[in-house]
């Protein structure tokens, strides 16, 4: 599945034996899905719109089962945690729970919180490793957060702040260590997880090739490599977590690209102004990338996800 901004909506796609993508149709009625999630037989689309909403969609055969309203302006990421589907709200800082019916659709009523500061802007969701917290990372404020959804209520519970101008984008767990890739500044802090407090403490950071705006993370299965996408150069870094070092800048193939993700022996990569997700062979014994070997069209392309 490939979500779009001013796209042609959700774009489906099959993946042929080499590992290229195959478009086969596009679902122009769930509007800006610029980001998914597949949890407990239902594919969430978040529709990235001024008055936001989210689309909850059959993954068998894509039909939709429900279009609600987020309550929150400008939604970019979503998850589901403790029988709630949780929203991030890019323009007004907040962060949606709406509780989940037997068939996976979100309920009417929500629960929300906005973050701390002037200008929040939630920006990801997502649970820690052991299912207990919820995490959202908020560009504007310069910080992570720690709720948890007691009684039904979205509640605050602790707060990471990092240094001043790195707006952190999104974060990627391995085991305890979170590894927080900066947008306004490129940059990878990583921060040790103590699920028993639901506290971050600081470990290190690590700058990332100068004049870009990064904008996904995503890790190696055994937790030793990291891969940013770079939006400015137009490429991807690979960072040898344990050495602490960018090892590689790999151009994408594309112009913008956004989110990336693993699959097989290939990273796939949306790039949104080039219209495009590309892939680049991947390596998981060296976790070293090699130049794009293929490219498909898709219009606005902004998220890639794999349901099988």
């Amino acid at each position: 599945m490939i979500g779009t901004i001013d796209g042609d909506g959700l774009v489906v796609a099959d993946v042929l034996d080499d590992g290229a993508l195959a478009v086969t149709r596009a679902l122009p009625e769930v509007r800006e899905p610029s980001f998914l999630h597949l949890a407990g037989g239902t594919l969430y689309a978040v529709n990235e719109l001024p008055e936001g909403t989210v689309t909850a969609l059959d993954p068998t055969d894509l039909t939709v089962r429900r279009t609600r309203p987020t309550l929150g302006a400008q939604p970019t990421h979503l998850t589901t945690h403790a029988g709630h589907l949780v929203v991030a709200h890019y323009l007004d800082g907040t962060v949606g729970a709406h509780p989940l019916a037997a068939d996976g659709t979100p309920g009417e009523s929500s629960t929300r919180l906005r973050h701390d500061g002037a200008e929040p802007h939630a920006h990801q969701v997502l649970p820690d490793p052991s299912g207990r917290w919820l995490i959202s990372v908020d560009l504007g404020s310069d910080a992570v957060h720690t709720h948890r959804i007691v009684d039904g209520a979205l509640t605050a519970h602790a707060r990471l702040d990092l240094p001043p101008g790195l707006g952190p984008r999104h974060l990627a767990f391995h085991g305890d260590r979170a590894h927080i890739l900066g947008e306004l500044r490129p940059e990878l802090v990583a921060a040790d997880w103590d699920a028993a407090t639901g506290t971050f403490t600081p470990a290190w950071a690590l700058p990332l090739p100068a004049g870009n705006q990064p904008a996904e993370i995503v890790l190696s299965p055994d937790g030793r490599f990291a891969y940013a996408t770079l939006r400015g150069d137009n490429t991807v870094a690979v960072v040898d977590l344990e050495h602490r070092e960018v090892v590689q800048a790999v151009p994408v193939g594309g112009d913008w690209p956004r989110h990336c993700a693993l699959d097989g022996t290939h990273l796939y990569v949306a790039n949104q102004r080039s219209h495009s997700v590309t892939r680049l062979p991947w390596d998981p014994a060296t976790g070293l990338l090699s130049e794009p070997v293929g490219e498909t069209r898709v219009r606005g392309a902004s998220v890639v996800a794999f349901l099988g």
